[in-house]
């Protein structure tokens, strides 16, 4: 059946089936049906012309609302019908609505759609006019429990309008989570439902109703194609030995970029080209079957119509996983495509695991692993990246090595021919050289089963995901990018959170999360404490953690007593602190020595030291190092300045310390962290505290 949108009679019978509550109503044929209705259903009364030809039944004059009288209600009649012959005269009328006047409420909106990546997902948000203009909603994937429907609704902003507000009474909250809980319940057992609209649902101090229902209805799309995801063992990312065939010698091409990154490798490689004996001082063979002895991994760099007999060469040879740099395949349309379902077709007859094609490779840098084309190589750290773009990747690489920032391995997962998200997900959940995870994400085939993976990884390492495509252009350039269809950038922002993914706006937001959490795990509640030398800053603190949605604490008459008997007299006595601008090194391990002794009393603390004469940064760094060393609780080093900074800045990135040079930037990134989550009873993801580092004086 093509898809078709119910009348508001079919609408509003569905619901009733339900158990939804819709306003009292009767399809009426003629103006004395109408008028007999009306008489039924009580005064006052809205009617409304039923056509599946008219959508918006205003614009063509089909609405008469506050209709008081039997003749009105007649009147009424004839007047929508003269209009829609008037304004529509093609459409076909069914009849007119005679519905009763519900008395004003709070009016709200659940939707429904089919999303292409996710399947079904629900919105909530206020209704009407103001859903446009604020866009204050929430979405879930579905299915949902009635406790995470309680979640959706409190967390819009006008959920205050629900509550009361300004002397309004509350209005009936489990009124409406029942009917949202009944839509969302239907809506995944009847697949014939591909969309709806309930805008709006008027919600009362008792009670709550549908007065306006858009359900679109049609036949159950059928399940896309998906890649078969077989797990893949751990120990096939620890190679021993690597061959790179179509290695070269020619600056030009893909191969002798391989291949050079990889002459750090300490196990065996080995270059593969027919026309050379040697590369790089290294014996090279004309095929992989040439190898004397095992490979383990082939980086693949020959043209794309090569590929399928490489792979069959390499499935002779033992090779355990492929990694085909190689583009031209399914991103470039129906011929690539083919040519990618062959090389599958080989990869799964003889056991071979594939990476990309169309990618830049994968870099492991505690293994002294490079195997892309990217011209450097990325200092060894614990964050791991798994992206979608590998010219991305190049541009993250080349921002780390200034900042010092670390990678525990770098993977570019180009077309997922073979192994995908949710295979590298769980590499770097049992890696151990890797505490946290950054994602960037163009589309996800299958949704559900990357929400269950990512959920289950991020429930012991923390996962933080950038989605491209937020805009029109970027959902039409992220398509075109990986030949496939980019999801909607707002219900992917909900998936995420859903499974406890923390989503971040940019790149730069989204590594100071993953390093942030790779050190200081996930606080264990919103408290925080703020300590300073600058009073503009501690002001700033306060606006920003109100902005963000950290709470600030009170400190209690004995933490003041002991902060008193050594701060000046004239500190603010207050959190956040300012311990006033002559504070040196010593100030600052006092009052961190105060904050240990009463670690029961916050959660985060955010220390912010900026350049003055009194100051030697290493010695600040090296006592925040040493109070994020004997806390349970996170700290966040805020050391704001240019070059006279950068001793200490140094020491806290030796030691594994995220520090951010922009005081919002620090409570932005524990807000994303707050919204989506906090650690659990007994959960623990810090360092351990006898771990020595760099320039530390611990």
């Amino acid at each position: 059946m093509p898809e078709r949108m119910l009348t508001e009679s079919e609408g509003y019978r569905l619901l009733d089936s339900y158990g939804i509550p819709v306003p009292p109503h009767h399809l009426a044929t003629s103006a004395a049906d109408a008028r007999a209705a009306a008489g039924r259903i009580g005064y006052p009364v809205v009617m409304k012309v039923i056509s599946p030809d008219i959508v918006h039944k205003s614009d063509v004059g089909g609405v008469i609302t506050g209709i008081e009288g039997p003749d009105e209600a007649e009147e009424a009649f004839r007047t929508i019908m003269a209009n829609a012959a008037a304004h529509a005269p093609g459409a076909a009328v069914t009849g007119i609505i005679v519905e009763r006047e519900m008395p004003p409420g709070l009016e709200v909106l659940v939707g429904g759609k089919t999303d292409p990546s996710f399947g079904k997902v629900i919105t909530f948000g206020l209704g009407g006019k103001l859903v446009e203009l604020l866009q204050d909603v929430s979405i879930r994937v579905l299915p949902v429990s009635d406790d995470e429907i309680r979640e959706m609704v409190r967390e819009i902003e006008g959920y205050r309008l629900i509550r009361g507000y300004r002397g309004e009474p509350p209005k009936d909250e489990e009124a409406l989570v029942r009917v949202i809980g009944l839509m969302a319940r239907r809506f995944v057992e009847n697949p014939g439902i591909r969309e709806f609209d309930l805008n709006p649902v008027i919600v009362y101090e008792q009670g709550a109703s549908v007065v306006d229902a858009r359900i679109i209805v049609g036949d159950a799309a059928g399940p896309e194609k998906t890649r078969l995801s077989v797990p893949a063992p751990p120990d096939l990312f620890y190679p021993e030995s690597i061959a790179v065939i179509g290695a070269s010698a020619s600056p030009a091409k893909v191969g002798y970029s391989v291949l050079r990154n990889l002459l750090s490798f300490p196990g065996d490689l080995y270059p593969v080209n027919p026309s050379r004996s040697e590369l790089f001082g290294r014996k090279a063979y004309p095929s992989v079957v040439d190898i004397p002895g095992p490979v383990d991994w082939a980086v693949i760099a020959v043209p794309a119509r090569l590929v399928p007999g490489v792979m069959e060469e390499c499935g002779e040879k033992g090779v355990r996983l492929a990694i085909i740099v190689t583009a031209g395949f399914r991103e470039t349309g129906e011929e690539g495509a083919a040519l990618e379902e062959e090389v599958t077709t080989i990869a799964q007859r003889r056991a071979i695991r594939i990476i990309g094609p169309n990618c830049l490779g994968i870099m492991m840098p505690h293994m002294g692993i490079n195997a892309t084309f990217d011209p450097v190589s990325p200092r060894a750290g614990d964050v791991a990246f798994i992206s979608q773009s590998g010219a991305i990747i190049t541009t993250v690489v080349d921002w780390s090595l200034p900042e010092e920032f670390g990678f525990s391995t770098v993977i570019s997962v180009g077309n997922q021919a073979d192994l995908g998200f949710e295979h590298y997900l769980r590499f770097a959940e049992q890696d151990e050289m890797t505490r946290s995870i950054t994602l960037y994400v163009e589309e996800i085939q299958d949704g559900r089963g990357f929400m269950q993976i990512v959920g289950d990884v991020a429930r012991n390492k923390p996962v933080v995901a950038v989605k491209s495509g937020s805009s029109q252009k970027g959902r039409a350039a992220a398509s075109s990018h990986t030949g496939s269809l980019a999801g909607s950038y707002d219900v992917y922002v909900a998936a995420f959170r859903q499974a406890g993914v923390i989503p971040a706006r940019s790149l730069r937001d989204a590594f100071n999360l993953a390093e942030l959490l790779a050190s200081e795990g996930y606080p264990q509640g919103k408290r925080a404490i703020a300590v300073t030398s600058a009073g503009g800053f501690a002001v700033l603190a306060s606006d920003y953690a109100e902005a963000y949605g950290v709470d600030m604490v009170d400190l209690p008459d004995n933490v003041l007593r002991e902060l008193n008997a050594f701060l000046p007299p004239f500190w603010n006595h207050a959190n956040p602190m300012d311990i006033i601008g002559d504070a040196d090194a010593a100030r600052f391990a006092a009052l961190f020595d105060v904050l240990i002794r009463h670690q029961e009393l916050w959660d985060i603390a955010f220390v912010i030291a900026v350049p003055t004469t009194l100051v030697d940064p290493a010695h600040v760094a090296n006592e925040i190092v040493r109070f994020s060393r004997n806390t349970e609780k996170m700290v966040v080093g805020c050391m704001l300045g240019g070059d006279s900074m950068r001793s200490g800045l140094h020491i806290l990135r030796g030691c594994r310390i995220p520090n951010f040079e922009e005081l919002e930037d620090a409570f932005k990134a524990v807000g994303s962290i707050l919204a989506v989550r906090t650690a659990r009873a007994g959960e623990r993801s810090r360092l351990p505290g006898d771990e020595r580092c760099p320039g530390w004086e611990g």
